[in-house]
């Protein structure tokens, strides 16, 4: 049954990653980085810290195909793999460093595991770029067959 269940799993996000619209895959990716958004506002809070919680901007290396990226609000969305295609209000912004979100998606048995982990991201030269963890969250989804929808089990969060 789990081999079934885990090959399912894995058709149904290689069908998603090819572009639909309004697909699982998507609306999972988008309530764990509004998760993790709202997760280190309430840590700012918490921490009376001076960090500027109104934007945030997300890395779109590792995203799914075609992701909506206008479902999520007051987010940046850029690539590291095009920096000098970025304007120089960006790139004068990556010299200073700025907190910049990653997801990661994972896939075992019948589960789909979401990681959005917080780093800094500084463009110390033209070819020279720095990345260091600070925070993540992770979010675990499994899919119930009775229910035919992918179910949040569990959701983690952690810092260096």
């Amino acid at each position: 049954m789990k081999i079934i269940v885990s090959i399912i799993v894995v058709l149904f996000v290689l069908f998603q990653l090819k572009g639909q619209e309004n697909n699982q895959l998507d609306k999972l990716v988008i309530s764990s980085i509004k998760s993790y958004i709202i997760d280190d506002k309430n840590l700012v809070r918490q921490k009376f810290s001076l960090m500027d919680t109104s934007r945030y901007y997300i890395c779109m290396d590792g995203l799914p195909a075609n992701f909506p990226c206008d479902s999520v609000h007051n987010v940046t969305f850029f690539s590291l793999n095009n920096l000098e295609g970025l304007p120089n209000s960006f790139k004068h912004k990556l010299k200073k460093g700025i907190k910049t979100l990653f997801v990661g998606l994972k896939i075992s048995n019948n589960q789909i595991i979401i990681t959005v982990s917080g780093r800094v991201v500084r463009r110390l030269k033209k070819n020279n770029t720095s990345i260091g963890l600070c925070d993540w969250g992770v979010s675990i989804y499994e899919y119930s067959c009775e229910k035919q929808k992918w179910e949040l089990k569990e959701t983690k969060y952690g810092g260096v």
